[in-house]
């Protein structure tokens, strides 16, 4: 999902919202992960919009980490985190994702 900002709907830029509140501190909480998961069954977004949204949320968090050309242990620690947590299997992900999750 290539999108900016205005090019997503409320629904898609509140769930996009939720998402970084979730992963902000690097903790992910029962409350959280049962917030999340309610938002995908009852938040009004298709599967393939979920889909897209958690990956574009997922390469938006790398491009950060990676914005100074190093990939942390602390910065790996957190894109595991939310691969697993997002259930983003090791196929969808884009492969400069994967390899710094192997680094």
């Amino acid at each position: 999902m290539d999108a900016t900002a205005s090019d997503i709907s409320p629904i898609e830029a509140r769930f996009m919202h939720m998402l970084s509140q979730i992963f902000e501190d690097g903790i992910i909480t029962d409350d959280e992960r049962v917030a999340l998961w309610t938002e995908v069954a009852t938040g009004g977004l298709a599967a393939s919009q979920v889909d897209g949204l958690l990956l574009h949320f997922l390469q938006e968090q790398f491009a950060g980490f990676a914005a100074d050309g190093i990939i942390t242990n602390e910065e790996r620690t957190r894109l595991r985190l939310m691969v697993d947590v997002l259930g983003i299997a090791a196929v969808h992900l884009p492969d400069e994702i994967r390899r710094a999750l192997h680094g």
